[in-house]
């Protein structure tokens, strides 16, 4: 199950320095109002050091969430699921999943996204093929080789991968975007995936088909 992802940045390189820079930028003040000139000053290097290595803003936001996803522990799951059973694989990757996009840090970025993708659709792109678009990929390929095991019978990998991140994050991701409700306790994702887990599995079961 291999998913090719761009390296994270050597930390105190001047990448890391600039994507530093660049998500606090992001995050204070919106995709809209950050400029190459700001980020620049922010980081403290020069334009020609910025666009040596980002070539436009679009590519230093898609770096930034790929950044993101690669320092939380998303990407240290994979193999330790393969390791497991279905149900404990997917236990793994469902409250990792979870426990990462309600973090504050991830929200905040999101909303940043959805508060400007009508203006700037490249954002929106760059925010998804970063991120979910990768988790997806990911997601489809642990199951099909859960099929190719013959743990589970799944006839659509497409279509069983949405159902899975909808049963995982329920109502709860909708909720916290809106600021609607408190982060839920590491018990409550523990509760929501371990039922959105069983009922996956079931429904999936070699026999259930």
């Amino acid at each position: 199950m291999t998913i090719l992802v761009a390296p994270k940045p050597e930390a105190g390189s001047k990448p890391a320095q600039i994507l530093e820079a660049a998500g606090r930028l992001f995050l204070e003040n919106g995709y809209g109002a950050v400029s190459m000139d700001a980020v620049s000053k922010k980081a403290n290097v020069s334009k020609a050091t910025l666009y040596a290595h980002f070539g436009s803003k679009d590519e230093l936001f898609r770096a930034m969430v790929a950044c993101e996803c690669a320092s939380s522990t998303l990407e240290g799951i994979w193999d330790r699921a393969m390791a497991m059973p279905a149900a404990d694989g997917l236990r793994l990757i469902g409250i990792t999943f979870v426990t990462f996009v309600l973090s504050p840090k991830a929200l905040a970025v999101h909303r940043v996204v959805l508060g400007e993708a009508h203006r700037f659709p490249e954002l929106a792109r760059a925010f998804y093929e970063a991120g979910p678009a990768l988790m997806v990929a990911r997601v489809s390929a642990y199951l099909e080789a859960l099929n190719g095991r013959g743990e589970l019978a799944i006839p659509d990998i497409d279509l069983a991968t949405q159902q899975f991140f909808g049963l995982i994050k329920a109502n709860l991701h909708m909720k916290l975007l809106l600021c609607l409700t408190e982060r839920p306790s590491e018990a409550t994702i523990q509760r929501f995936v371990d039922a959105a887990v069983d009922l996956f599995v079931r429904g999936y079961a070699p026999s259930a088909i």
